[in-house]
Parts: structure tokens; sequence; C-alpha cells
């Protein structure tokens, strides 16, 4: 007996299923299908076929939902190569990297011929087709498995929008209407483009009645204008680093002239920086609507600029690019937890095609991979030793900076290590700092309104208290300057606008962008914001507040951002000012020599040494439990499990979190270290419901999200 392997996009490995009814002759490899699961009616993916005994608890599969395959072998293949990679579940990576699905047309009755008396009373309107949300799903089960039940499935056809088919109007403010249509590309409805021109919709409803808009669906995202010439090269490197920014982009031009390609990003911001250079390729990103996605998956093709979700489209190009592989953006936070660019390199290799990273600074990953540094502008960069330097938050020299940027009318941009106003509150007498219930960790000071301590990591919130509670001093002190301490000194010091700029909350940049004089404090958001174009001087009061992290990818964490700063303001070089108290440090040497080689090479080096990625892989268990000992008993069981099995060498710990409690939940941590294979045969004997698991680690605080 013939029976499917189907994927639901859930944390499962594939289930069984028979064919839908009077559908058992069909090739269903690849295609979507609605089966009966747990009383209700779920998709999935046919992922295989397999002989199967006959058993009362195989049930048949509803309905195909595709009419050819909605995923290759080549997708399937590269699914199933990937959840052996992450050790996950073949339904997790699907749920992680395919688009949503359309929502489903469901239609049931009661099968012509069968007896209405089986249907409970006040169901008799199940002798007609009737919509399915109106009936208990487990009833609808029920009367399915007892085979009475007739079913129609299928997606829902997207909505349509309204798309200008003809330029002018011979009434003038129809004309504007059509005009402020054509700039919005399309609108949802009549509603939407009423707001957006003004008019009402029965005057735009005349523009659809004689044929100047009509409805469709939603054109293709693609780039804007043509940007600069293309860098052809003579041999395709495996790596590309260096360079100007505009330089990338012709090198970009050059590997995806002839040709499908997949360009892959970490974020959409940068997609969408590179995107305006080329006018031929599609867009593919979740800020899409569902529809949008759905509409490019089923046909992908011509250059695709992506972010993680690109890797599934049904398609084979020409070559892959890993746009700035090192970015932290890459790592899932939840789900299988995948950081990207490995994936990308399975999907190349699978595909038979090669692969390309194009970075302003390459990752320690990809160190050894032959290709080429293209020469880079040399940064002009200042180090205070705030070991020697006085003055707090900024020192004498930084603010001298900033007065002569307010008398020359430039720009300046403050990085803040933290949100808030400090870091902390510490009692100048007895060293008490309030400390969050929940978790280990200090609150942090906000000072707008009233004044309040906050927890980053689970939100607990309470006043600041008055006196020490621990020795009654009034010299509570905020230590640790933050986004609100700097900017509220700024504001002291300097007679410039000072705005803010972060995740939480933006200013209104338009008077700097307009090139008026002014300073934006901010997080690290900045680098995803607009570029300022008088900006002159980067600070960052507290440079180690972004070096010491309590990860070993820290420090190359902190590199790339240094880099991606002297880019702010493409075309200048803007003066980047660090305060810090380690001014050897080999990420400021680097930066000081101009190379964005030398310290990846340092940093490889001391990996090595250590026996840590990328000579080995490594993956983290986490264990958790509102009882400390309860925690330290199921990290100390895992150990346990793995005697016999594991080499000394191979597993690290357990040991408390580098936050050992969070959210009022005590975290141990267990690293095993060792090639995919191995590490496959170290996590074998484990029960996987006691732990959670991360493929290569980027953060080791906070808990691991479901």
């Amino acid at each position: 007996m013939r029976a499917l392997r189907v994927a639901l996009l859930l944390p499962l490995p594939p289930m069984s299923y028979l064919p839908p009814l009077g559908q058992e002759g069909e090739a269903p490899l690849g295609k979507r299908v609605a089966v009966p699961w747990r009383g209700e009616v779920r998709v999935g993916v046919v992922v295989g076929e397999e002989e199967a005994r006959p058993s009362p608890g195989l049930r048949h599969a509803i309905a195909y939902l595709d009419r050819r395959p909605y995923l290759r072998e080549e997708e399937l293949r590269f699914a199933e190569e990937a959840a052996r990679y992450l050790f996950a579940p073949l339904g997790q990576v699907l749920a992680d990297f395919l688009p949503p699905f359309p929502e489903l047309k469901h239609r049931v009755r009661l099968y012509p011929g069968a007896d209405p008396k089986v249907l409970p009373r006040g169901l008799e309107s199940l002798s007609d087709w009737q919509e399915a949300r109106g009936f208990d799903p487990k009833l609808l089960d029920l009367l399915r498995e007892a085979g009475v039940l007739e079913e129609e499935l299928a997606f829902k056809e997207g909505k349509m929008v309204l798309l200008p088919l003809k330029e002018d109007h011979p009434d003038p403010e129809l004309s504007r209407a059509l005009k402020r249509l054509r700039e919005m590309g399309y609108a949802e409805s009549l509603a939407a483009w009423a707001r957006a021109a003004g008019l009402g919709v029965r005057r735009l409803k005349r523009l659809v009645e004689e044929g100047y808009v009509g409805y469709g669906h939603p054109p293709e995202a693609r780039g804007g204008g043509e940007g600069p010439e293309p860098l052809f090269l003579p041999e395709r490197p495996e790596r590309l680093n260096g360079g100007r920014f505009l330089e990338r982009v012709r090198l970009l031009k050059g590997l995806v002239a002839q040709g499908d390609h997949l360009v892959l990003f970490p974020e959409v911001s940068l997609l969408l920086r590179f995107l305006s250079f080329f006018p031929e390729a599609k867009a593919y990103h979740g800020g899409l609507s569902p529809k949008e996605r759905e509409a490019l998956f089923k046909d992908p093709g011509g250059v695709v600029f992506a972010t993680y979700g690109g890797l599934f489209l049904p398609f084979t190009p020409s070559s892959l690019v890993v746009v700035e592989e090192g970015s932290e953006s890459y790592k899932l936070s939840s789900g299988t937890r995948a950081f990207v660019p490995p994936l990308a390199e399975l999907r190349a290799r699978l595909l038979g095609i090669p692969l390309t990273y194009l970075s302003l600074v390459p990752s320690v990953e990809v160190l050894e991979k032959p290709g080429l540094t293209f020469p880079v502008p040399r940064p002009r960069v200042m180090l205070l030793d705030l070991r020697r330097e006085k003055g707090y938050p900024f020192a004498g020299r930084a603010l001298a900076l900033l007065k002569q940027v307010e008398e020359k009318g430039r720009q300046a941009v403050v990085l803040a290590a933290r949100k808030g106003y400090s870091a902390l509150l510490l009692c100048a007498d007895c060293g008490y700092k309030p400390t969050c219930p929940n978790c280990a960790l200090p609150l942090r000071y906000h000072q707008e309104g009233k004044g309040r301590l906050l927890c980053h990591q689970c939100g607990h919130q309470e006043p600041p208290p008055l006196l020490c509670p621990e020795c009654g001093s009034p010299l509570l002190e905020p230590r640790g300057p933050g986004l609100e301490w700097l900017t509220q000194e700024l504001r002291r010091r300097l007679a410039l606008p000072v705005l803010r700029y972060a995740k939480e909350g933006k200013d209104d940049l338009s008077p700097l962008l307009e090139g008026k004089p002014g300073v934006v404090v901010g997080t690290t958001a900045l680098l995803r914001g607009p570029s300022l174009p008088e900006l002159a001087l980067v600070l960052l009061p507290y440079a180690d507040g972004f070096l010491y992290d309590s990860d070993f990818r820290a420090a190359e964490r902190y590199h790339r951002l240094l880099w991606a700063l002297t880019e702010l303001r493409p075309g200048r070089r803007p003066l980047l000012l660090l305060q810090t108290y380690t001014p050897d440090h080999p990420a400021h040497l680097g930066l000081l020599e101009g190379s964005v080689e030398s310290f990846p090479w340092v940093e490889k080096a001391l990996r090595e040494a250590l026996h840590y990625p990328p000579r080995v892989r490594m993956v983290k268990l986490e264990v958790s439990h509102r009882e400390e000992e309860r925690a330290l008993e199921a990290a100390f069981a895992l150990k346990e499990a793995l005697k016999g099995v594991a080499r000394e060498e191979e597993v690290l710990g357990p040991a408390p979190a580098p936050v050992p409690r969070v959210k009022g939940v005590f975290v141990y941590h267990l690293l095993l270290r060792g090639s995919t294979e191995r590490l496959q045969e170290l996590l074998a004997p484990l029960d996987r419901r006691r732990f959670k698991l991360d493929p290569d680690p980027h953060r080791f605080v906070g808990l691991l999200e479901d």
C-alpha cells in the first residue's frame, strides 16, 4: 500500500497518510496537501512516498492543493539536508523558511446517498454544501473518519488591487487621481485610493467604469535607477571584501549581469539600499504582503534579492551571492534558530552552482576561502584613552570636537551602547545597586517622566529609591551613560539641535537630511537609518560597551560595527572618535591600519587555539527551571547521558548562563563541539524534550525562544 510522507509546518518529523480518495494515481511529490490532524485540517507538503501496511490509524489525506509541485525535488532534498545540519525536525525547517500559505476555502456536505440520520440533531443543513468554518472541527473529523463527509478545499485567491491602465483623463481632477495612483503603484481599495487622492469614492469609480483603472495582482517589487557600471572580474572568487559601498554595488552588478541569480541579504533595509541600483531585480522578503510573496514563490527567476526565505525559492539560479555574511541578522531567533550563511553554502553545493560572499569585512568563518580584498579608504580615527582623559560622559577633547561641529554648521552622530538614562544606579557609600527580582541583572535607570527602573529582559519596572535600601545613603548615582543621559548632556552643552534615533522612537530627521546642522544620538538603529549629508563626526562615548559582551563572537561583532560606522556617510570620511579603556585592542589597531582583514586573522588564530568555531562546530544546550537546584540537576543529567559517548574536550560545562537568572528562571548551558556528523552522534542519546538546542550560537544571554 502506497502512503504519503507529509511534513506539516510544525516541529515534527513527516507523518504518513494515504493519498486522497480517488487520487491514488497522481504524482504528489512537492505538492501542498490538506490532511486531518488532531481534529482539524492542516496544510503540509508531500516530501516523499513509502510502502505502508494497512492500519486503522492510517488516514486519508483530504485533497491536493496544487496542480504542479510547490517544491521541486531539489528543494525537498535541501530541506532534508538542512534539517540534518540544524538537528531539527523537517516540519520546523519548512515552517521557518516557507512563506505563509494562503487562507483555505473549505466547503463540506454529507455524501449524496448517505443517510442523514448519521448527523446529530440540528445539522440537517449539511445535506447541502456549507462553509466548514461554521461547524465544530472535531465533529467534522468524526464524519470524515466515518466516510460520510464530502469536502472541497482550495486556496483562496488573493485579493485584487487597483492598477492604473491609462495615462490621463480629460477631467483634470481625475487625471491627478490617476497620477497619484501611478505614484502609489497600486491601491488596496477604492477607499484607500480616495484618501490618498483627496477625492470621493464615487468620483474614482468612474475611472474604473471607463477602463482607466482595473483590478489585478500587485506588481512585483523591483529595483530603481541604473546606478554605476558593473565591474567584471576575470574569474569568479569565493569572497569579495573591502572597497567603498558603490564599488561593492559594481562588483555585485558584474556577478549578476547574465542569467538567473539569487542574492541574500541579512535584513530588509540593506536589501532595499542595494535594490535601488538594480532595476532588473525582484525583491522577496517578509515586508511584502503574503500574496506578493506567494506570487513570486510560484514564478521565481531572473535576479532575486531576498532575505533568508529566498533559500527555498523553487528555481536553480546561475549563482548565489551572500551579502555581509557575518551579520547577526542572519540568525533566526526561534524555531530552528538557524544561521543562514552555512545553509546558503549547503544550497549552492546541492544545486552545483557557485557561491560568492560579498562584504565590507570578511567573517572569520569565510576568511580562508580564496578571494579578493579591495583597498578601503583609510578611516579617520581618534582614540581617547579613558584611563587618562578627563570628563564624563564626554572627555574634554570629545566636547571640543563637538563644538567644532557646531561652529562649522556640520552634523554629528553619537552612538549609545544602551537605551535609557544609565546602566544602573549605584550607592556611592556601600556599593548597593537595585537588581531585577526576576533576573540576575541590575535595573536600568530611565529618567523620563518621574523616573523608573526597568529590566530590559523581563520588563519589570519600579520607581527609583530616594535612599539606599541597604545603608540609607542619599548618594545613589547613575553609572554607565545611556541614550537619555547623553542626549541630556549634549542639549546642555551645545546650541545645536540634538535629536534621538532608536528602534523604540525616532525624531524627525528631515532638517538634517536637508543639510541643516545638528547632532543625532542613537542606538545601532542608526546603521539602518538615512545618510546625513553633512556628517563630520561619529562619536562612541563608551566604545567598550559594544565590545564586552558575554560570548566569543563579541569582538568580531564590534569590529564589524566599527567598519560599518566608517560608511555612515558614503563618499566622505567623517572622523570616528572612540572613547575607550582599551585603545590597543586588535580591532582598534586594524582600524588604524585601514585593514579589514588584520583583526579577523588575529581572531581566527585565537579561536583555533581555544578549539572554537570555525575550527569546529558548536551547539548550545540550554536547560532552565524556576528552581535552581532542578536546573542544575537537569544540566548534570545531560552531561551524565553523554558519558561513554563524548570525549572530554567535546563538552564544555555545564555552567550557569552569563545572566544566570532570566524572567525568574535559572539558566544553565552545556556546549558541545565537533563536526556536524560528530555532533549528531553526541545528540543521539539525549532526550530532546529535556533541553533547547541552539546550533551555531551567536548570543549567550537571555532565554532561547520557543
